[in-house]
């Protein structure tokens, strides 16, 4: 990233914003910011449609946690969907750990016999995967993150909003480096360190946005 980054000094600063506010973020979820009610003010703050994505996904929390300070003192330097993903569901159920699901079906594979199909939150991550994010911030990556994050929220399962502004501002990306650090960091929970963004990457995330940026123009 550029130095001072505007939108990325504006998630640590999101605690100071009025629950009004974040309620107007929360609802618009999913929507193009021209769209959405009550947050034209945002184009002051950034430009870039998956900026505007990853607010509003910020803005899910309780405004009482955020504006407590909890915010990124408990959701900081967790990693990325794909590590708050396979968090959830090893919480919801130990069998769905997905670490040990997959061993298993390795294991059964190998041995000739019928492997037990995957669960449904699996399978909703492997379709988040294959997700597509449109030029203008909205999409079925979009509308399938709102659900998943308001999920994560719901279960007290964190996640970095910082980690996801970089990730979806490279999502894009014709490499999906971002596609392959969820799915590992799902697949493989126990190699976290591959899920934490390099600054080689946030120079790629930000060369890939600039360019999206002129070509919009």
């Amino acid at each position: 990233m550029k130095k001072e980054d505007p939108f990325i000094r504006y998630l640590y600063l999101l605690k100071y914003e009025g629950t009004g506010t974040l309620a107007a973020l929360r609802r618009a979820c999913g929507q193009r910011l021209a769209a959405s009610r009550n947050c034209q003010w945002f184009a002051s703050i950034s430009t870039h449609p998956a900026d505007f994505l990853t607010a509003t996904l910020a803005a899910q929390y309780p405004s009482a946690r955020i504006q407590g300070g909890q915010h990124h003192r408990e959701y900081e330097h967790q990693g990325s969907i794909g590590a708050a993903w396979a968090r959830y569901c090893c919480e919801s159920a130990p069998e769905q750990n997905p670490a040990i699901f997959y061993r298993d079906r390795q294991v059964d594979l190998e041995r000739g016999q019928t492997p037990k199909p995957p669960p449904s939150m699996h399978e909703r991550f492997r379709t988040l995967l294959d997700a597509e994010l449109v030029v203008d911030g909205t999409g079925e990556l979009a509308h399938r993150l709102c659900g998943l994050v308001r999920m994560l929220v719901a279960g007290e399962v964190p996640i970095d909003v910082i980690q996801l502004a970089h990730d979806l501002r490279g999502w894009r990306a014709d490499n999906r480096y971002v596609q392959e650090r969820w799915a590992k960091a799902f697949y493989s929970p126990s190699k976290g360190k591959s899920d934490i963004v390099t600054l080689d990457e946030q120079t790629e995330t930000e060369d890939i946005q600039d360019e999206e940026d002129e070509n919009a123009d």
